[in-house]
């Protein structure tokens, strides 16, 4: 080598101990783990939790009301009604406008809260079953900081959330209870990790109580909680894939679809690999779920008339995630996203009308979502992005009924939710491994499909609704 290479590569490894070094200096050890009550005989019994609360105030417009308009008669009749899948509040009185299903008052609240995890109490025991097989049991509950409806007079009920009995060998592992799902597990964890961990996000039921969504419904699927039992592999060369079935899930409302056979599967393929000199870590994963349901009682399947297409007595609820994580010192980036049809806005395999149309065919849904935190010694920096998109179905786009203004014309009846994004971005500053404190803020916004014209020939604008909320609070962890 020329000495003017050996010097070039001389300073590159100067720049690369620099660098290394600015890492280590900015991100300092963050780990809280569970406490260890009693260790005897090479069994421990542990506890873990975490209590806070929030001070969370949303500002925005209410959600779009229907459309009217005055028939021959004289008498208001609906002409468009938009769907669930905005943000429901109490809002502010302004004048009605008939014709303008954005003219629903304000939404201007403040409420105490609990966070994206609520106040949290877990409880476990674990240790050597055999020489080759570890034995774990854990349960965990939850309880909110919100008062039910409000009332402080009511009991807040305790949330049993997990609880599971899970046992380890070279073989790999076998949990089963009430655990997480696997199903968006991925994208649930970076919402966790890098943005919502110690905050708020969207307060999701903003008149009542419950742990906040953070960013789930805006790009995210929360992977959520079920009964279920999950066989991992043992991890080979960071390569892990978990395999379980769950409760089958009924997904009631016009499609009557309630009746189930066999249960919900799942799985999560996961890949991940640290960096040398402990620079950070990739992480990439795949998940997936697969569903049948059923119509209850008798059926009969029938050609529908005006889609051509065959009104069935069951579907298929199927989806698949992905995405991954890059940790490069300070530097944490997520991206993940979601496809299949069923699968609701906020958690996997919910209950909405943005799921199903009115004939209880099951829509297309796809979602994105990309996250950033920055840590600088004990400061947290975050920001992300996420959409989800609901595709129409055939019967959406071709359904009309009679126009109660002129019964020889014909309208769309509803309007259906096309898309919800949300904008997140908060600080976090972590005075110890055990305090926490947050500030963050979110725009949430919804937009539906715009349907039918005015009497005059005039199209309605499209229903749209903007949240703006702004949380800060502490938590403090074990």
């Amino acid at each position: 080598m020329t000495e003017k290479g050996a010097g070039a590569a001389a300073a590159c490894r100067r720049a690369a101990g620099v660098l290394f070094l600015i890492f280590v200096v900015l991100v300092p050890g963050r780990a809280a783990a569970e406490k260890v009550l009693t260790n005897a005989d090479g069994w421990q019994v542990f506890s873990d939790g975490r209590a806070g609360a929030f001070a969370s105030y949303s500002y925005g417009d209410g959600h779009p009301t229907p459309v009217t308009e005055v028939d021959a008669a004289g008498n208001p009749v609906t002409i468009s009604q938009p769907l669930e899948g905005g943000f429901r509040s109490v809002t502010e009185q302004q004048p009605f406008n008939p014709n303008d299903p954005n003219n629903a008052g304000k939404i201007n609240i403040v409420r105490i809260r609990s966070g994206f995890i609520s106040n949290v109490f877990g409880f476990g025991v674990r240790g050597p079953l055999t020489e080759w097989t570890k034995l774990s049991v854990y349960v965990q509950f939850w309880a909110y900081v919100e008062n039910d409806g409000r009332q402080k007079n009511l009991p807040n009920q305790v949330d049993a959330r997990q609880g599971w009995a899970k046992l380890e060998g070279p073989w790999g592992a076998l949990t089963a209870g009430r655990v997480r799902a696997l199903f968006s597990r991925g994208a649930t964890d970076i919402d966790v990790m890098y943005a919502h961990r110690w905050g708020l996000g969207f307060p999701g039921s903003i008149d009542n109580r419950g742990p906040t969504l953070g960013q789930l419904g805006f790009g995210v699927l929360g992977n959520g909680f079920s009964s279920g039992i999950i066989y991992g592999t043992p991890n080979i060369a960071g390569l892990q894939l978990d395999m379980g079935i769950f409760d089958a899930v009924q997904l009631q409302g016009m499609g009557n679809w309630t009746r189930t056979k066999y249960p919900l599967a799942q799985a999560e393929l996961t890949f991940q690999r640290p960096f040398r000199d402990g620079w950070g870590k990739v992480v990439v994963f795949g998940n997936g779920a697969f569903q049948k349901v059923y119509k209850d009682a008798a059926c009969t399947e029938f050609t529908d008339a005006e889609t051509g297409n065959i009104v069935p007595c069951n579907q298929t609820i199927a989806g698949a995630g992905y995405g991954g994580r890059l940790e490069l010192g300070p530097v944490h980036l997520g991206l993940a996203g979601h496809y299949g049809q069923g699968l609701g806005l906020n958690y996997a395999l919910e209950v909405s009308e943005a799921a199903q149309d009115k004939q209880g065919n099951l829509r297309k849904i796809a979602g994105w979502y990309a996250q950033l935190q920055v840590v600088v010694k004990k400061v947290d920096l975050f920001a992300g992005w996420g959409m989800v998109q609901v595709f129409l179905t055939d019967y959406d786009q071709l359904h009309k009924q009679a126009d109660p203004r002129d019964p020889a014309a014909t309208v769309f009846p509803y309007n259906v939710l096309k898309r919800r994004m949300g904008i997140n971005a908060g600080i976090v500053y972590n005075a110890s491994p055990n305090l926490h404190f947050d500030l963050d803020f979110f725009r949430a916004e919804a937009l539906w499909y715009a349907v039918n014209t005015t009497s005059a020939g005039v199209p309605f604008d499209a229903p749209k609704q903007v949240v703006w909320v702004g949380n800060g609070g502490m938590t403090v962890n074990w």
